[in-house]
């Protein structure tokens, strides 16, 4: 779907160029040239382009006629708008953007703008599951309905985890990572089968939830199949790619006796080892080569 600047700007005050609103932004990221040095002028066509107070002063300070050149090479690059957060704008600057109909906005808050811009124009996709932040790392719960998701949840909830997401969660691409939240009319929610909705929040404090968490480890619940084999020293490394990321990702068998909450830290604290590089399967099993060999 087409992104246009009416749809990033919010509230943001239209100087000059509103005939362009409907304009095109094609990236998630706002661009800050320094506009002494034409070479940072990369990737600006249908980029929201932020003025920053000081390069503002900077135009200013030009003659006219140098300011005249320099907003003219900028509105060459064709940017989807420019946003502006100090008090006086130059005249050419409006000028300019009235004759090449590309919008210039005021804002005072630069960091909405480019919220917005990440969340309409980031890949994103909607996962049946929980996402809870364990130990600081984004554990994403998923597995058939009635597995014992949110009820994992809960209890890590009450162990000092935080809440990111129950039921649907929606995972965002951006810089490499991968993000998740809850709906609108899902946050602070959690769903408990015989309890119904119960709001996290209102329950347990603010400490118990977070609006969103960078997912770093997927935990896949499944029903206990008797005679299938399960992995005993976790040598093998499973991954499950989503939005193109391969995130680390692990079966646990749900059966009567264990607590998945408890398994869910443990693996949450396992990942975060190997994060920093310590495999703990891996040295016992190059320990036991070691003594084995002749």
């Amino acid at each position: 779907m087409k992104v246009t600047v009416r749809d990033v700007i919010g509230r943001a005050t239209v100087l000059a160029g509103g005939s362009g609103l409907a304009r095109e932004v094609a990236s998630p990221q706002v661009a800050v040239p320094e506009l002494s040095s034409t070479a940072s002028w990369k990737d600006l066509a249908a980029a929201v382009v932020h003025v920053a107070p000081a390069q503002s002063a900077y135009l200013r300070s030009l003659p006219a006629s140098e300011r005249v050149r320099v907003v003219g090479m900028l509105f060459k690059r064709k940017p989807a708008c420019i946003v502006v957060t100090c008090s006086t704008v130059s005249k050419e600057l409006l000028s300019a953007a009235g004759s090449a109909h590309i919008p210039v906005v005021k804002t005072g808050n630069l960091s909405g703008v480019a919220k917005l811009l990440i969340q309409k124009l980031t890949p994103k996709i909607s996962v049946h599951g929980v996402l809870v932040e364990v130990f600081g790392l984004g554990t994403l719960i998923t597995g058939e309905s009635a597995i014992g998701k949110s009820e994992a949840a809960l209890d890590l909830v009450l162990r000092g985890h935080k809440l990111a997401a129950d039921d649907l969660v929606i995972l965002r691409r951006s810089d490499g990572r991968i993000t998740g939240r809850a709906t609108e009319l899902g946050v602070d929610l959690l769903e408990i089968r015989g309890l119904g909705i119960i709001n996290v929040r209102a329950l347990y404090g603010e400490s118990a939830v977070t609006p969103e968490c960078a997912v770093g480890l997927v935990v896949e619940l499944e029903e206990w199949t008797k005679g299938h084999h399960y992995s005993l020293l976790g040598l093998r490394e499973r991954r499950r790619r989503l939005l193109g990321i391969n995130l680390p990702c692990l079966k646990l068998p749900v059966k009567p006796g264990r607590n998945m909450a408890t398994l869910i830290e443990v693996a949450a604290r396992n990942q975060i080892l190997k994060n920093k590089g310590v495999y703990t399967a891996r040295e016992l099993n190059r320990t036991l080569k070691g003594r084995m060999a002749p």
